[in-house]
């Protein structure tokens, strides 16, 4: 990216390092109990916020970054589409939902998805030369309890004694969908 190579890299983020027993990563989300950072008596998952590789991409000052859910598929070609057009370095980063390390139903990928873009924990945008675009706005936004509930890795954060976890997860979602429609004017 920093070379400035023509070629698009499409990173499929789960969340995780699925694939070598699901380990906590800088993109894993708040509060997730995963095999690296365990839910328990000592903390209650992932402590920190995930990073946004959307955004550190886009840090690169490459031509195009982009962010992308199966669930908008439609979006996605465009955007697919695009990034094949433009001359540089492309970054697409698409939400991958994993059955295994999100502990949920093997046909909720879809709908996981869907709800990843409704309650803005995975929003939808590109940035194109440095100008940011939101490429979907809800018509009427979720809450993330409604994408966290159906996961088994985020199922301790719904004891009583983890709601001020649930509270600052929403509001760190909320911060950031916030800054994503500032920098996009559509406030």
């Amino acid at each position: 990216m920093e070379r400035g190579h023509d070629l698009v890299y499409v990173c499929y983020d789960n969340g995780a390092y699925m694939n070598t027993g699901i380990q906590r990563s800088s993109a894993t989300p708040y509060g997730a109990d995963t095999t690296t950072c365990p839910a328990g008596s000592v903390i209650q998952g992932k402590p920190q916020p995930r990073k946004n590789l959307t955004k550190i991409m886009a840090a690169h000052d490459i031509p195009y970054t982009a962010q992308a859910s199966p669930s908008h598929w439609m979006d996605l070609v465009k955007k697919v589409k695009k990034a094949l057009e433009i001359k540089g370095p492309k970054f697409m980063n698409i939400l991958s939902p994993c059955n295994r390390g999100w502990r949920s139903r093997t046909d909720d990928a879809i709908m996981l998805s869907r709800l990843a873009v409704e309650t803005c924990y995975w929003p939808l945008y590109e940035i194109e030369n440095g100008v940011t675009k939101v490429t979907f706005k809800p018509k009427e936004k979720k809450l993330l309890v409604d994408f966290l509930k159906p996961q088994g890795r985020f199922k301790h954060l719904f004891a009583p004694e983890n709601e001020n976890m649930l509270k600052n997860f929403q509001e760190m979602v909320d911060k950031e969908w916030g800054s994503l429609l500032k920098a996009s004017g559509t406030e």
